[in-house]
């Protein structure tokens, strides 16, 4: 594959060219939300109190994170 090829294939991204991401695109990307919000629950959960209380968490704030369903978002501060 020629350079300016791969360069072009690489650097390509929807919504750089003003079109609407296809479904396809999205759904990935979703997906991707997805699994990182299930990570990041994973990690939390093994945390301790001590760990909360060292990024500022109670807590309550902790189990109602854990609560919520991954494909929700969490509420914006």
């Amino acid at each position: 594959m020629s350079t300016t090829v791969q360069r072009l294939l690489t650097d390509y991204h929807p919504s750089s060219r003003g079109a609407r991401p296809s479904l396809l695109a999205r759904a990935i990307e979703t997906l991707s939300v997805w699994r990182q919000r299930v990570r990041e629950k994973r990690a939390l959960a093994r945390l301790d109190e001590r760990d909360w209380h060292d990024f500022g968490a109670s807590s309550s704030d902790v189990f109602a994170e854990l609560r919520r369903p991954f494909w929700r978002a969490p509420p914006q501060a």
